[in-house]
Order: C-alpha cells, then structure tokens, then sequence
C-alpha cells in the first residue's frame, strides 16, 4: 500500500502537466492553458479555455515575472476588462475589450500614477472624444487639467480641437475635418489675448494670417492661397485677377 502511494506521488507531477495545454476532438482548447518564455520558466500567460473561448482571468507576465496584464472575461458575453501595468506594477492603462477589440473609454497613466489620457474607443478605433492631460503636479496639488481635447471618427480627427496651457486656459482652438485643419484656426498668448488668426481650407493655410501680441495689437498679416504665401506683385496680380473675374479672394 505505502508502495503504491509513493508510485503515485511520484508520478503526480506528470499527470498535473498532462491536464494543462488541452484540447478536445474538435480540436478547441479547453480548461488550463499557460505558455512560458523560450528557455525560461517565465510565464508569457496563464489562463482558462471552454470551447476555445478564454473564461475567467487572464494574466500576462513580462520577463521578470512581473504582472504585465490582467484580463478578466465576462461570463455570457464577448466583453473583458483589462487593465496593463507597467513593470514597477503601477497602472499604465485601463479599459474594456468587446470581441477582444478595445471599446469603451480607455484610461492610460504615467508611470507615476497621473492620469495621461482619456480616450473613447470604438471596434479598436478611436472615436468620440479623447482628452490628454499634463501630468506634472497633479497628484500633489490634486488637479487634473487638459493639455488638450480633440474628437475622433474612425481613427481620425474629425471636429473641435482645442489645446490649453497649464494654467488651464486655451492656447489654440480650431476643426478638423477628415485629419485636416478646415476654416479658422485661433492660438492666444498665456493671458488671453489673441496670438493669430488663421484659415484653413484642407489643411492647407488659406487666405489672410494675421498675428498680435500679448496687448492685442497687430504686428504682420501674411496672405496664403492654398498654402503658398503670396506677397509683393505677386499678391497684386492675385487680387487684380480676382477682382476681374469677380472670385472672392477669401473662398
């Protein structure tokens, strides 16, 4: 009997092995599934499968054995949430996954624990509003202020884009369109006052530019055409024409 006992014992550790890596005759993964870094005993991933459909938590490792990910998997959904650490193990981002693309509000975090950024995810794709923060101080004075506010459409800059200097206040304003600049584009001095005013017409300077300084005085004006500054008889000849064929020179 004591014989037997230590046959068993012996082979334990085989047949515990033997349960991890599965899978069924229609070849889908099932219960315990690990990985490790080649010639490590570090794990790249420990987890669980049923029909070859990841359950439960999942967790990521990187080299050092430090926690890399942790993946949590709603039952009788395709949703999970994750969160991703950095290797001192403070949070680097946070969010939801929906069919294993990001779909939710993302938060990501300096290494320190400032929040860096807030951003709206839609099939993996950026979309709707994504806000960056300045991360120096704002934990010790406990403020969160945007470094700047922009919108999204499949990835892309689509709307109001708005940037602000530490103290808050804005810096620039203006709307993209399909990724480009398109129509006035504002920048201000740090006390409010009107830095430049700018066009745009396809992300390209368009019609007159005109810069002040911090008293709201104005110190050039600078005239474009579809992003070429035009100046001396050049920019005659480009009114002269445009008042002979009746064009607005500001279209």
């Amino acid at each position: 009997m004591n014989k037997l006992l230590y046959i068993l014992l012996l082979f334990l550790p085989f047949l515990s092995v033997s349960q991890v890596n599965q899978k069924d005759a229609k070849g889908q993964k099932q219960g315990v599934w690990n990985k490790k870094y080649p010639g490590s005993n570090t794990f790249i991933y420990k987890g669980q499968f049923k029909d070859d459909k990841a359950i439960g938590e999942f967790t990521y490792y990187y080299e050092s054995g430090k926690i890399k990910s942790i993946i949590k998997h709603i039952p009788n959904s395709n949703l999970s949430f994750a969160t991703f650490y950095f290797e001192n193990n403070a949070i680097l981002s946070r969010g939801f996954y929906e069919n294993n693309l990001k779909d939710s509000v993302w938060y990501s975090y300096n290494l320190y624990g400032a929040l860096s950024s807030k951003e709206t995810f839609e099939k993996n794709q950026l979309n709707g509003e994504a806000i960056i923060y300045y991360t120096e101080g704002q934990i010790d004075n406990n403020i969160l202020i945007p470094l700047s506010i922009s919108n999204y459409k499949k990835d892309t800059l689509n709307g109001l884009y708005t940037e602000f200097f530490s103290t808050g206040k804005i810096k620039k304003k203006g709307v993209f369109q399909n990724g480009l600049k398109d129509g006035e584009w504002l920048e201000y001095h740090p006390n409010g006052q009107v830095a430049q005013k700018a066009k745009f017409k396809k992300g390209n300077l368009h019609t007159w530019v005109y810069s002040y300084d911090k008293n709201g005085l104005k110190i050039s004006e600078v005239f474009f055409q579809n992003g070429t500054r035009l100046k001396g008889k050049e920019l005659d000849l480009f009114f002269e024409n445009c008042t002979k064929n009746g064009i607005d020179p500001n279209d």
